[in-house]
């Protein structure tokens, strides 16, 4: 079984979504997985040109010349896909915003309807590998996440993770609580990753456990700011 996470954080391998990936898929390596993390910040992806070349000139291939046609096939050759990002602006960053817009050589011009009235490109392939998602944000609070939950609502996704207090995930030895609440959130990820390999799915309680507090919102909230306050202090002098 191949598991593969495409990571559209900016930080890349520092990046908040990476202690998330690094820790589900080091359960399913344990459990048996081949596993693999692509930090597209590092990987040369040009825009969508919305030319439809790939639809009329090359069909299913797209005619620019970048890292995407490998990427696509590594894609396409696991079994399960991941998709990892902070929160930018309420949705997901730019770098994975464009990776999965040049997924349109993978689906054909044509249109058809779903029972829910809505449309969709059939695909051209006949297997797409089935698909989890990991959001993390810097902000307290369960909103942050609105509109990416209503954007995969429908899609039938293994695993959804959404992270609050992300930056939380950085926190030093000089707060040992957090540090053991962020070792548990690990073990849980560990196991939600053996879980998807051994069970093709995450079970509730372990779900649970991937979505418990952190860190109260007020005490995160109060230490994001003293720490910027005492940037900005430091940046005046």
């Amino acid at each position: 079984m191949k598991i593969t996470i495409f990571n559209g954080s900016p930080r890349g391998r520092k990046s908040n979504s990476n202690v998330i990936a690094e820790s589900l898929l080091e359960g399913a390596e344990l459990a048996g997985a081949q596993t693999e993390q692509v930090f597209l910040i590092e990987k040369d992806i040009k825009q969508c040109l919305g030319c439809f070349s790939c639809w009329e000139k090359t069909p299913g291939s797209c005619i620019l010349n970048d890292d995407m046609k490998e990427l696509i096939n590594l894609y396409l050759e696991s079994d399960y896909v991941g998709m990892a990002t902070p929160v930018y602006n309420m949705y997901m960053t730019g770098l994975l915003k464009n990776f999965t817009d040049r997924f349109l050589p993978l689906v054909t011009p044509h249109l058809q309807r779903k029972e829910d009235g809505s449309f969709y490109h059939e695909g051209r392939v006949k297997h797409f590998p089935r698909q989890f998602f990991i959001a993390n944000s810097g902000f307290p609070g369960e909103h942050n996440f609105d509109v990416l939950k209503k954007f995969f609502e429908n899609q039938n996704l293994v695993l959804e993770i959404y992270r609050d207090c992300g930056e939380a995930l950085q926190a030093t030895v000089e707060n040992p609580s957090l540090i053991e609440k962020i070792n548990q959130y690990r073990e849980h990820l560990k196991k939600a990753g053996s879980e998807i390999v051994q069970n093709g799915q995450v079970c509730g309680e372990t779900k649970d456990q991937i979505h418990s507090k952190l860190i109260r919102d007020e005490e995160y909230m109060e230490e994001a700011n003293r720490q910027w306050n005492e940037m900005l202090e430091e940046t005046d002098c």
